[in-house]
């Protein structure tokens, strides 16, 4: 109910200036900018999990589970959950912005780039892990 109030308002702002099916339109775009950010967030999340779960990361002190937590910020213990805290607070901000302020350039470029390289680093850090740690068998 707030998300449709709040979605009215945008668009009562929007209307000023450009016509009801526009504002939809591009809305629209952003809000599928943001379900593929997220998609991509996830698998980067899904990743630092299963190395937590199959004992190639310990959980450090301070954290609730076994698991990435995207609030510890740049206390970050481990290279690979870094980049996902600049993957989630830097670069995926940066496509929300980029795309809800009809900047199609800082979108694609300083965020959806950014996000897939990120992604791509996080793949190659566990598998990494996984081959050199993989042979002393984690406990």
């Amino acid at each position: 109910e707030s998300f449709d109030r709040e979605r009215a308002k945008l668009l009562k702002v929007c209307g000023d200036c450009h016509s009801e099916n526009f504002a939809k339109a591009e809305i629209g775009k952003g809000d599928q900018m943001i379900k593929e950010t997220d998609r991509l967030l996830a698998e980067g999340i899904r990743i630092i999990a299963g190395l937590y779960k199959d004992g190639f990361l310990k959980r450090p002190p301070g954290y609730a589970y076994d698991f990435p937590d995207l609030l510890a910020f740049h206390d970050a213990p481990t290279a690979i959950e870094q980049r996902l805290f600049v993957m989630h607070l830097e670069h995926r901000m940066r496509a929300f912005q980029g795309t809800f302020h009809a900047n199609p350039d800082y979108a694609l470029w300083y965020g959806w780039s950014e996000m897939r390289r990120d992604l791509t680093e996080i793949q190659e850090m566990a598998t990494e892990l996984r081959r050199t740690h993989g042979a002393k068998k984690p406990s």
